[in-house]
Parts: C-alpha cells; sequence; structure tokens
C-alpha cells in the first residue's frame, strides 16, 4: 500500500522539515556583483 500525501499535509509541512528550510536560508545568502546574482555560504 503506497502512502500518497494529501493537500492538506503538503501545505503544512513538518517542524523538521522547516527547521531545515530556516537553516538553509539562514545559512545561503545571494550577493550581487556586476549585475550578477551569486550565492555564498556562511559557514
Amino acid at each position: 500500500m503506497r502512502n500518497y500525501s494529501t493537500p492538506k499535509q503538503i501545505m503544512k509541512p513538518k517542524e523538521k522539515t522547516l527547521q531545515l528550510i530556516k537553516q538553509i536560508a539562514y545559512t545561503y545568502r545571494v550577493m550581487k556583483i556586476n549585475g550578477k546574482q551569486i550565492a555564498y555560504c556562511l559557514n
């Protein structure tokens, strides 16, 4: 039996998923140099 996500489950991610997204957003930044966007890591 397969486990499929319902739209309600997709709309409310688990707390662990939210923490991962927040950590990535905090760690990685984007800056513009000469009109180009460059991603860099703060670690």
